[in-house]
């Protein structure tokens, strides 16, 4: 199936992007931020998700009219009839710019696609949370992680407010199931729990991780924190001694590989998995590069440097032995391997 998403590189859309390329192994179309000039493209889809849109700023209203009206003046220009989703918002007919915007829209889409007789579907998506959100922009959830790790003021509030994931929000859209799994915050209740992973994460330790909601926010937490410790050495007349990691989580797995010279291990990221990888001897390369985008992060680490690296998700990741002798890394997992749901997923760092 081939599908196409407006507003690719947005928050939804780059998180729609990576799962119906890499879960579903849909082809997904770049259209790019110019997608009306690319609306050939969509000749030969089966599927439009409309994603493409402003949240904030003081031309709302006419920025997502036009954005929707361009989309549905390019699809009759060209004959184009196909599937449309649209991302709508539960603020959907709220009299304000953005909620009569996203009512307006609606419409617009709707009617083009009753009269070219292709399917529509629209969702009033719940407020969404998840890795790479802008902060002062997407989430109050983004606003307090990077906050928190740029030492900045947060001010919060005790308002409940309900929060979706946003994999769960896509598993919406997917038709996988009719629930958000919206779960009910206060929002002082979050800012301390991601003080809390911060403070336990800027030591170098892993915070208690013990329902999904606290693994979302902790990779939420992850994706604006740095990735890379080192740890101090206890040395005495027996040698040393290095602590790698403090959990609070009981569920993990441990585990250790040896690396010929010259060989790469990985190239391969996961949407889950809370991963530690450390050196004990040898020298390698340990290359990161966030899904979507070309920018390769590389730390050349040796066994005496007592440095490990965490892999954020989405960030596709390997390990190269560099050095004329065999290469010995620990790795530490947050959940004990499952065969039948690896959360593994191959793509290359260096393409």
């Amino acid at each position: 199936m081939k599908i196409a998403i407006t507003g690719e590189t947005g928050f939804l859309g780059y998180h729609l992007t990576q799962y119906y390329t890499y879960i579903r192994k849909f082809e997904v179309i770049k259209l790019g931020r110019d997608y009306i000039d690319n609306i050939l493209l969509l000749k030969d889809c089966d599927l439009l998700i409309h994603c493409a849109g402003v949240n904030r700023g003081d031309n709302v209203y006419d920025a997502n009219i036009t954005l929707t009206k361009d989309l549905v003046t390019g699809l009759y220009d060209n004959d184009i009839s196909i599937d449309i989703k649209f991302m709508s918002s539960i603020q959907e007919g709220i009299d304000s710019p953005y909620g009569n915007s996203k009512l307006t829209c609606k419409k617009i889409l709707s009617e083009y696609c009753n009269d070219v007789n292709v399917k529509f579907e629209s969702y009033k998506l719940p407020n969404l949370y998840g890795p790479f959100g802008k902060p002062n922009y997407n989430s109050f959830i983004n606003t307090f992680c990077y906050n928190l790790i740029n030492n900045v003021q947060s001010k919060y509030n005790n308002n409940i407010i309900t929060l979706t994931y946003v994999y769960d929000a896509i598993n919406v859209i997917d038709n996988k199931t009719n629930s958000y799994n919206e779960k009910h915050c206060n929002v002082t209740e979050i800012y301390k729990l991601l003080k809390y992973f911060h403070e336990t994460y800027s030591q170098g330790d892993i915070p208690k991780i013990d329902t999904q909601f606290n693994r979302n926010l902790f990779n939420t937490y992850r994706s604006f924190a740095p990735c890379k410790f080192q740890f101090k050495k206890h040395i005495d007349d027996r040698g040393h001694l290095v602590e790698l990691i403090k959990s609070k989580t009981n569920q993990s797995q441990i585990f250790f590989s040896v690396t010929k010279p010259r060989v790469t291990r990985g190239n391969h990221f996961h949407f889950n998995k809370i991963e530690r990888f450390c050196v004990l001897n040898g020298n390698a390369n340990i290359s990161l590069r966030k899904l979507g985008t070309n920018e390769i992060i590389t730390y050349n680490i040796n066994g005496d440097d007592n440095i490990v690296v965490d892999m954020p998700i989405l960030y596709t990741h390997n390990i190269t032995n560099i050095g004329t002798d065999n290469l010995i890394c620990l790795f530490w997992v947050d959940e004990i391997f499952n065969p039948n749901l690896t959360d593994t997923y191959h793509e290359k760092v260096i393409q």
